[in-house]
């Protein structure tokens, strides 16, 4: 091959490589904006594919190209690198660049393993799997979270890295291990329910969560104190969840009493539209849980960093004059969000209370199941953390888990939406009724 024409078409392929990149780290920067419907990232991913396809079939100069910018690129030229290594076989390149991941380099493992979750081969399971078994540290977190995305039976070889590997890789392993729903892992999830780290102990109470486990065993129910997991009680408590979750007045636990659904909420979560640090969280979840509808749209205050002032910007901004547009007018923009004005709330509440019924799970105004819960999913303005959560719950509460992630790409989220919309449940369950693991705890 000529020098010039080789020259070009490296130049090419790292143009390629480039714009995937850039295209990844959008899509990432997108999947939790609520101002974006989860179908539009199909338009990102659409053009994402098209670069990685360039790069798959430009053979083994393209290849060459994309070990060397996976060795010294940025995290979205590793993610594009490892998903052309995948889709050409190339299973020494994929692994000699996830040889060279460095544990500290979060943002680069994310992208490793997000190419493995979307495009890793099934030839390569039985050698990564023994691999995954060794307990790497930089290896079984990526690992862990390709193969408990993909729902690939694995769990002796998590239970086997779990003991080998530094705690750094604890949440990825306990969380895969949630995820395949491998349930001699029940009992030594329990402990580390009990652990110092919070993520650990997030990722445990998931876990188990997910796997129907007797609520009555988790150290957040029987200690009748919400700790630092109000979601686990959302996720998996029963009635008696909601006087544990009204009596922290926390931001998190407002929010995870929206997403228990029950209408004995509400009370104490008028009440929290009162205070600052609750008021945001507390409209949130009485819009989660009653679908009202109401919002508002008002000025958001642009941020103030100081240290990108001038010094006479500072000064002003001492002396209680914060920066300006020339006019007068402060810096920011007008944003449209749920309301939280206490007095507006009160007076729905009071028009509307009769329509819920005590006793009942509500999420956006209609009684829980798991078709008003795929129905969430596939509906292209609920809010992200609205999705996540109830693709949990399909698992937790209802034993309903048909592969869903919410970071999937859209045409397989859509995919997979549309069969479990047409195919229904397999059991018979009562709209709004409390349930853990398939089974009514009411």
């Amino acid at each position: 091959m000529a020098v010039s024409q080789r020259a070009f078409l490296i130049r090419l392929y790292e143009e390629y490589l480039e714009e995937a990149s850039f295209l990844y780290s959008q899509r990432r920067a997108l999947l939790g904006n609520d101002e974006i419907p989860w179908q539009k990232l199909a338009g990102f991913e659409e053009r994402l594919e098209a670069q990685i396809d360039g790069l798959a079939v430009g053979g083994a100069l393209a290849l060459e190209t994309a070990a060397a910018r996976a060795a010294e690129g940025d995290a979205g030229e590793l993610f594009a690198a490892l998903c052309v290594f995948c889709r050409q076989g190339s299973r020494e390149r994929a692994l000699t660049a996830l040889e060279r991941l460095d544990p500290a380099a979060a943002e680069k493992a994310c992208a490793a393993g997000d190419a493995l979750k979307y495009e890793l081969p099934d030839g390569w399971v039985p050698d990564l799997l023994t691999l995954l078994e060794l307990g790497d540290p930089k290896l079984a977190p990526v690992l862990a979270r390709a193969f408990g995305y993909r729902r690939v039976p694995c769990g002796p070889q998590l239970m086997a890295a779990m003991r080998r590997s530094a705690a750094s890789a604890l949440p990825e392993l306990v969380w895969a291990l949630g995820r395949i729903g491998h349930e001699p892992a029940a009992e030594c999830l329990l402990d580390y329910m009990r652990s110092e780290d919070a993520p650990v102990r997030s990722a445990a109470g998931l876990a188990l969560a997910r796997m129907g486990d007797t609520w009555g065993r988790f150290p957040t129910r029987q200690s009748g104190q919400v700790g630092d997991l109000p979601h686990l009680l959302a996720l998996a408590g029963g009635r008696d969840a909601v006087g544990i979750l009204s009596g922290a007045a926390t931001a998190d636990a407002t929010a995870a009493l929206g997403f228990l659904g029950a209408p004995e909420c509400v009370p104490a979560l008028l009440s929290r539209l009162e205070r600052p640090d609750t008021a945001a969280p507390a409209s949130s979840a009485l819009e989660c849980l009653t679908g009202a509808g109401l919002y508002e749209t008002v000025f958001v205050p642009e941020e103030v960093k100081e240290d990108e002032l001038f010094e006479s910007e500072r000064e002003a901004l001492q002396a209680g004059k914060p920066p300006d547009r020339g006019d007068g007018r402060p810096f920011g923009s007008e944003v449209t969000r749920v309301s939280r004005e206490p007095r507006r709330w009160q007076d729905w509440w009071s028009a509307n209370s009769s329509r819920f019924t005590p006793g009942v799970r509500y999420r956006g105004g209609a009684p829980l199941s798991p078709a008003r819960l795929v129905d969430l999913l596939a509906a292209p303005r609920t809010p992200h953390e609205i999705r996540r959560f109830s693709g949990e719950e399909l698992a937790a509460r209802y034993a309903e888990d048909f592969g869903f992630e919410p970071d999937m790409p859209a045409a397989r989220q859509a995919a997979l939406l549309a069969g479990a919309a047409a195919a229904g449940t397999r059991m018979s369950f009562v709209e709004g009724g409390w349930y853990r693991g398939g089974r009514r705890v009411d």
